[in-house]
């Protein structure tokens, strides 16, 4: 059995583009390093409130 996390950044919108509130690299970095596996990156770009969605998985410890 699994357990899942999930972690929201927020994409500013900008003139020049888009970027994300923190770097993903850093996330997955960190959720590594407590035993999680990034799974996907789910994108809601045209949300009101627009966000990018990083899910992680690992085994359920007894």
């Amino acid at each position: 059995m699994h357990e899942y996390a999930f972690v929201s950044v927020a994409i500013q919108r900008r003139r020049d583009g888009t970027s994300l509130e923190r770097d993903y690299r850093e996330i997955i970095r960190e959720h590594a390093a407590s035993g999680w596996v990034f799974v996907q990156a789910i994108p809601f770009e045209t949300d009101a409130q627009p966000r990018l969605d990083l899910v992680f998985a690992r085994k359920v410890r007894k």
